[in-house]
Parts: structure tokens; C-alpha cells; sequence
């Protein structure tokens, strides 16, 4: 920010720029690290309140459109009104749907769409559904996309490195509200997630 003067040298905003972006993806990568560390030995636990699911939906793609805009990709939520709210960890599920959007992004060349819709079922369980028209994935793809650090090589370049934990914490996160994850992919065709919270979790009705 340049507080005690100008830098004097393009080269040098440069590497520091680097060097933030690398603190940046470590601390990422750290926090994901303790977050499936935590998952996995049953220490993570839920603050759960009232969730206005379009209100949370509309946060996580503020927060993810400077990446969108700088790859040129739209992001876009047709929730609306008569999707009944949640009762959950807003910060975990917020978490959810940053690291759904961000992958969808990253794999998405430019001019691709993202768009999030949600649903409710006859059970009383209600799908967020995020999908993306980017270069797809096959069904090997998948199985190590939902592995801890598998990474898939989608071929696309980007400045933001995923730390291939993503769908896994994701995964992790819903589980422990009692709900799923399910990944629907074809190479080329784009790739759809689907995140479902249980009836338990659905507000049909005001809870004291």
C-alpha cells in the first residue's frame, strides 16, 4: 500500500504481490488442513441459527464475483422468496458455498456461466444446486476431486491454486449437518453439485 512512500520499482510490486498470493494460498491450505482435521475427529461443532438461504447465496457471490469478473465468468442465484429457510451454521455453510463457487470459476473458461438454484423434495429436504458450463469432468475425475488433495488437472490457467480440499471439506461440512453431497459430470459439458440438508434442517414453518 505503498504507506512510507513509493516502492520505486514495478519489479518489486510485483514480488510482493507474489509473495501475499502465496501467504494467501498457504493460509488456505492451512485452515482447510485444520477444518477436515477437525471433521474427521469429531471436534467441529455447529452454531446453528435461522439461515435466509437466498440472503447467504447472494453474500458468497459478492464475495466470489472480483474472481468471476477477472475471469470472465457470470455467477448468478435464481432463489427466491418461497424457498424456505435453513437452520444450520451460517459460517459453514457460507464456507460451502464459497469453495462450490469458486471451483465451479476455476474450471469455467471465459464467458461460462455459474448459477445457483435450490429445490425442495417431497421428504422435506431441500437441494442447493450449483452449476457450471466448464470443462466437465469424468467419472475418475470425480473420485479423486472428492479425495483429500486430489486435485483434478483441468488444464485451465488461474492465478487462485486450489488446495485440493475443497470438495472434500465440503462434503465434510454438509455430512455433519446430516446431509450429502452428490458431483454430476460429463468431460466438456460442464459439472453440476448438489448439496441437500435433511427435513430436520427445513423451516416450513417459523421454530421458536
Amino acid at each position: 500500500e505503498e504507506t512510507f512512500g513509493p516502492i520505486g520499482n514495478e519489479k518489486y510490486r510485483a514480488y510482493l504481490q507474489d509473495i501475499n498470493n502465496s501467504g494467501q494460498h498457504l493460509l488456505e491450505l492451512i485452515n482447510d488442513i485444520l477444518n477436515v482435521s477437525a471433521i474427521e475427529s469429531g471436534f467441529l461443532k455447529l452454531n446453528e441459527e435461522k439461515i435466509v438461504l437466498a440472503d447467504l447465496v447472494d453474500s458468497s457471490i459478492r464475495i466470489i464475483n472480483p474472481r468471476a469478473n477477472a475471469s470472465r465468468v457470470t455467477v448468478s442465484s435464481s432463489i427466491g422468496p418461497d424457498i424456505p429457510n435453513i437452520f444450520a451454521d451460517r459460517r459453514r455453510v457460507m464456507q460451502v458455498m464459497l469453495n462450490l463457487l469458486s471451483n465451479a470459476v476455476k474450471f469455467t473458461p471465459e464467458g461460462g456461466i455459474v448459477s445457483v438454484s435450490a429445490q425442495t423434495y417431497k421428504d422435506g429436504s431441500l437441494a442447493v444446486i450449483v452449476t457450471d458450463t466448464g470443462i466437465g469432468m469424468d467419472a475418475e475425475e470425480i473420485q479423486t476431486g472428492l479425495r483429500n488433495f486430489g486435485q483434478v488437472d483441468g488444464g485451465l490457467a488461474r492465478k487462485h491454486e486450489g488446495t485440493g480440499l475443497g470438495l472434500p471439506l465440503t462434503r465434510g461440512l454438509m455430512e455433519l449437518h446430516g446431509g450429502a453431497l452428490r458431483v454430476e459430470s460429463k468431460k466438456h459439458h460442464g459439472t453440476t453439485v448438489v448439496v441437500t440438508f435433511p427435513s430436520e434442517r427445513v423451516m416450513t414453518t417459523e421454530m421458536p
